[in-house]
This record gives C-alpha cells, sequence and structure tokens, in this order.
C-alpha cells in the first residue's frame, strides 16, 4: 500500500493563506472604521489621504480574495498533483494577485504621505513629502506595469509551455522588496523632527512619535518576506512554496493599519490618557477654573480682558467664536499645541497645526456701537 502517495495527495499549505486572509478580513477595518469615524467626529472631513487608504483596502481584499481562490483550486498544493485545467487557473489567479498587491502597498504608502502634508506645515517637510509621494505614484504604475508584462506573450506568465520570454521574477522582486524597505524607512523618519520641535508637553511627544514610529512594523514583515523571495520564486513547487504570499498578506494588512494608527486618538487616549490626553482637556471634562498666573492657563487659555473705558472709550461687550471655513483643513484634534520654540524655522503661515479661529467682537466707542471682526 502506497501511503507516502496518499500523505502526498493530502498535504496542503492552503491554510496558510487562509488563516491570515481571515483574520485580518476582521481585523483591518476595525482600524479603518475608526479613522474614519475619528474624521467625522471632529469634522475635519474625510481628505485624499482617507480616500486613498479605503482604495488601498479594497485592493488588499482583492489580493486575498484572489489567493483564497487560487486555493480553492489548488494553490498550496503539492504541483504535479494538481489537474492541468486546474493548474493553469491557479496559476493565472496568482498572477492576478501579484499586481494588485503592489498597487496596495505603494497606495498605503502614498496615504501616509497625504496625511501628513494635512498635519505639518513646514516648508521643506511638505518639498519633502511631495518628491517622495511623487517616487512612490511613479514606481507604482512601473513596478505594476512590469507585473502585468513580466513575460511576451502575457499568457506564458501562468503557462510556462506557451514560447515567449520573461523577465527575472527573482529579480524583480527583490527590486520591489528594496523600495519598498527604503520607502518605508524613509516615511518613518520623516515626521520625527517636525514632532520633536513642537512644544508639545514631552510625554505626549513621545508617545506619538511611538504612534509614527509603529510604521517599523511594516518594514519588519517586509524583510522577512524579502528572505522567502528567493525560495518561493525559484521552487520547482511553485504552488506549494508559498510561505512568500503568507507574508505578503501579512505586509499589505499590517501597512493598512499603521497608517490608520495616527488618527485613532479616542482609543489611544482610552488605553494611555496620562500620554495622550493634554491637561487642558483632561480638566475640561469636569470644569475646573484653571489657577490663575500659571503658564499652563497662559498658553492655553485665553481670556478677553475688558479695556479701560476712561483711556480707550472702549468697552468689550461680548465675544463670540466660531471656527472658519478654513479650519476643516487642519488636524488640530490630533496634535495640540505643537507651535515650535525653533524661530528660525521656514514655515507656510505659522509652525505646527494650524488653527484658524475668527472671533466676532462688539464694542462700544464714543456712545456708538459697530461690530469688528
Amino acid at each position: 500500500m502506497d501511503t507516502t502517495g496518499e500523505s502526498m495527495s493530502t498535504d496542503s499549505n492552503a491554510v496558510d493563506i487562509e488563516v491570515p486572509c481571515i483574520v485580518f478580513f476582521v481585523l483591518t477595518p476595525l482600524f479603518l472604521g475608526m479613522r474614519l469615524a475619528s474624521r467625522l467626529k471632529t469634522g475635519s472631513g474625510l481628505g485624499w489621504d482617507d480616500w486613498m487608504i479605503m482604495v488601498s483596502w479594497v485592493f488588499a481584499q482583492l489580493v486575498s480574495g484572489l489567493l483564497i481562490a487560487a486555493c480553492m483550486h489548488g494553490f498550496g498544493q503539492h504541483y504535479y498533483i494538481i489537474p492541468e485545467s486546474e493548474k493553469t487557473l491557479t496559476l493565472e489567479i496568482y498572477y492576478i494577485a501579484q499586481a494588485f498587491y503592489k498597487l496596495t502597498l505603494n497606495m498605503t504608502k502614498a496615504s501616509i504621505l497625504l496625511l501628513y502634508l494635512r498635519i505639518f506645515l513646514q516648508r521643506w517637510f511638505r518639498i519633502s513629502c511631495y518628491v517622495v509621494l511623487a517616487i512612490i505614484l511613479s514606481y507604482m504604475v512601473a513596478t505594476t506595469a512590469s507585473s502585468i508584462w513580466q513575460c511576451t506573450p502575457i499568457s506564458k506568465a501562468w503557462d510556462k509551455s506557451i514560447p515567449g520570454t520573461c523577465i527575472s521574477i527573482t529579480g524583480n522582486w527583490y527590486a520591489n522588496a528594496g523600495f519598498s524597505i527604503a520607502t518605508d524607512i524613509t516615511i518613518l523618519v520623516l515626521p520625527m523632527q517636525p514632532i520633536y520641535g513642537s512644544n508639545l508637553p514631552t510625554r505626549q511627544k513621545w508617545a506619538l512619535m511611538i504612534v509614527f514610529a509603529c510604521g517599523i512594523f511594516v518594514t519588519i514583515t517586509s524583510i522577512i518576506r524579502m528572505q522567502t523571495i528567493n525560495f518561493s520564486s525559484t521552487s520547482s513547487d511553485p504552488t506549494y512554496d508559498i510561505v512568500s504570499s503568507t507574508w505578503t498578506v501579512i505586509e499589505e494588512n499590517v501597512a493598512i493599519i499603521c497608517a490608520c494608527l495616527p488618527m485613532c486618538k479616542a482609543p489611544l487616549n482610552w488605553l494611555f490618557p496620562s500620554m495622550f490626553t493634554s491637561s487642558s482637556r483632561r480638566t475640561s471634562n469636569g470644569y475646573k477654573p484653571p489657577s490663575q498666573g500659571t503658564e499652563e492657563t497662559s498658553r492655553n487659555i485665553w481670556r478677553p480682558i475688558r479695556g479701560d473705558s476712561e483711556m480707550l472709550s472702549t468697552r468689550v461687550t461680548s465675544v463670540q467664536c466660531r471656527k472658519s471655513s478654513n479650519a476643516n483643513n487642519s488636524q488640530e484634534y490630533m496634535l495640540e499645541n505643537t507651535i515650535s520654540t525653533d524661530h528660525g524655522s521656514d514655515v507656510e503661515g505659522g509652525r505646527g497645526i494650524r488653527k484658524i479661529i475668527q472671533y466676532d467682537i462688539t464694542v462700544h466707542t464714543s456712545g456708538e456701537s459697530k461690530e469688528r471682526v
């Protein structure tokens, strides 16, 4: 009795693909939902970064769905036991998933850079973001094209029996991994100086730097995936040796989660109130008047002072505050009081997070009433 052949026919690595796909199908939307809820709750509105990350998530789900579909047709099983009709279909589905993987990973990076552009105002920082963004989007187009036209004719990518030529798949995958790791590190390092240079309380400053530094997990998954490339791309059993595909699913979903973390302020406040909630916010829940003359009061509380009517002939009778229409472009709810003490910096209209508030003050001058804006 040939038990070896029977064991080979039932041996499958499909579960290595299916488990992470199912886990992240539940986990990733939770972080994405918290991000969108935070946007809507604060009234800042959805920006290009939010739309970009949503499209990236859709592409990530397409990758997971295509890989699961491939598993249903033999992906994860030994190549030589898959029926010929299923073998071609499996590799064709896998070929399509590769293109969407390159799209989702680079769109996630683009979303993070667009988020940076909404938060930080330093001119050098914004120029750096635009340069890196242009590089990433250009590379996304190029690498997606190279994935689609990796073989001539295209059908040779999933059917090696067809005459034609193909690029080096191993070299192409290594180039993608190297670019991904390099851009991960660049995006990781970019916001550290602006946050460190802000005048947030030291504890909040370090907390935010840690949140942005969570992108290091994406870099780690990219490095691990890179170590599996040679094994998967040169294997004589390509439908069975699929460890690289497992890390593909993990990498793209971890990237989306890390991109959403900076906007998940509510759960971070709840988990780490001493680090993420400013002192002015903590006392405002059950309003306690701040002590007079303190540095915290002078920095966070503005009170109109009535002028001397004999000297100025002006008396402030009311102060009303309304947010300007431009305030929606500010992300002040995430990083409060980020005006830097570094006065030598070149900033577009101010340092740190711009918070625009328009005050209407009604005054009486020489017996006449008029409104100043």
